[in-house]
């Protein structure tokens, strides 16, 4: 459980989580009882662009996982980067291996983290975001 303190941060910001729908129906959940209260959603990469190029949404931190469909999450994490700097971003993925982790790494992603994965650590993961 988060201090109230760390909640009332959580729930100014904005998140963008861009993974398949039944992950979604998973995260949304879990992000809520970290105190978050605006979620874009995305089941693709290029809604995820879509999301994050529309000037009136504001994303201040990006969940996205690396297997999305149509584009993946490094391809949307390479957006990020050019377009947005240094927005965090907590990379997901089912299948981890060093490679992948240091391509992300090489792109800037700031947390990555493994399915399945604990609400603790996915609490943790954002609190260092």
């Amino acid at each position: 459980m988060l201090p109230f303190g760390l909640k009332s941060t959580l729930a100014k910001l904005h998140f963008l989580v861009a993974d398949e729908r039944d992950m979604l129906s998973l995260l949304i959940p879990y992000l809520r009882d970290m105190g978050v209260e605006t979620i874009h959603r995305a089941t693709d990469g290029p809604e995820a662009l879509k999301i994050l190029r529309q000037s009136r949404t504001r994303v201040d931190i990006v969940i996205c996982d690396w297997d999305l469909p149509k584009l993946s999450g490094l391809e949307v994490l390479k957006f990020v980067r050019d377009k947005y700097g240094a927005k965090p971003f907590l990379m997901l993925a089912s299948q981890v291996t060093r490679a992948a982790i240091a391509t992300a790494a090489k792109h800037g992603v700031n947390g990555y983290l493994a399915k399945p994965f604990t609400v603790r650590l996915l609490e943790n993961r954002v609190v260092n975001l």
